[in-house]
């Protein structure tokens, strides 16, 4: 039976690898994420099923399953870990003489339109501050709800009461294809577009472009005959083919003029937002990266910059 006295044995390391193993449903994987041995994982584990006098996982398949217990004993304490992460960060903050490091999380069109901006203005502001990129690909929520990241950019949809939200840009969709692909010399309509071979940007088959949903909904189908996992190799791959992609508007600026834009035959928009935790709420210097980011968004999708 569980008592006051057992609970406060409990340590904030071993919550986090309760939350791993739960996150992960693997012993393996959380132990590989948390740089610990598996056997370590599974003494902590131990303990914990001692504390709260439950099971906590169940064996099934080639990981493990949470008990209902287990999940919300996770619940609690992921965001009890995440308020007091915010509470014991300090108050204060100089960026010019900041020592600290702000991990971001986001994929190709935010690596491209807004880190470049970032980038150059911490360097200028505050040198001390060490930046890392993940690449969120399809797993970004989980990142920044494991405290993977401090930040996640991307036109993404989640919430939960932890989390907070901030616009920091819109796009829209359009088509690109190479200068001398056939399409360009009929006009380009909803059934042009249909009858194209298209390349379609899938992050691995884990994200389904946004653009799709609003042509299923026009009740419109594609010839999808090439996927990608990143928009990085998408301009060597349409060029001198007759394959057409459709992406972001500030994305195929970016290529060169060996690739022609075209309205996209349907009006897609794509907001892209920064998402970030309590853990880092009230931190003064992650306040300070939010704003610049924000500034970099801004000044990077300006008119001028357009």
């Amino acid at each position: 039976m569980t008592d006051g006295q057992d609970i406060l044995k409990v340590d904030f390391a071993a919550l986090r690898t309760l939350q791993y193993v739960h996150d992960f449903g693997s012993f393996s994987k959380a132990a590989q994420r948390l740089g610990q041995n598996q056997s370590t994982v599974s003494y902590t584990i131990g303990r914990l099923r001692e504390v709260f006098d439950d099971p906590l996982f169940v064996r099934e398949g080639n990981g493990v399953a949470a008990t209902d217990r287990c999940r919300v004993i996770v619940e609690h304490a992921a965001r009890f870990l995440e308020e007091f992460q915010g509470v014991a960060r300090r108050p204060t903050f100089d960026p010019a003489t900041a020592r600290g490091s702000v991990t971001i999380s986001c994929n190709h069109w935010e690596r491209v339109i807004v880190l470049p901006k970032l980038i150059g203005r911490m360097r200028s502001l505050s040198p001390g501050i060490h930046l890392r990129v993940l690449s969120s690909s399809a797993v970004g929520e989980e990142q920044l709800k494991r405290g993977e990241c401090d930040i996640l950019l991307g036109p993404v949809q989640i919430s939960g009461e932890q989390l907070f939200k901030r616009k920091i840009g819109m796009d829209h969709y359009v088509c690109i294809m190479d200068r001398g692909n056939p399409l360009l010399s009929d006009p380009f309509d909803f059934a042009a577009y249909q009858s194209a071979k298209h390349v379609v940007v899938t992050y691995m088959g884990n994200w389904r472009p946004f653009y799709l949903d609003a042509l299923e909904a026009r009740g419109g189908t594609i010839d999808k005959v090439f996927e990608l996992t990143e928009y990085g190799d998408l301009e060597n791959c349409i060029a001198g083919t007759d394959l057409i992609a459709t992406v972001p508007n500030r994305l195929a600026e970016k290529f060169s003029d060996r690739i022609v834009r075209r309205a996209l035959p349907f009006k897609v928009s794509l907001e892209v937002d920064m998402f970030w935790t309590v853990r880092t709420h009230r931190s003064a210097m992650q306040k300070w990266i939010r704003e610049l980011v924000v500034d970099a968004a801004d000044d990077s999708l300006s008119p001028a910059n357009g």
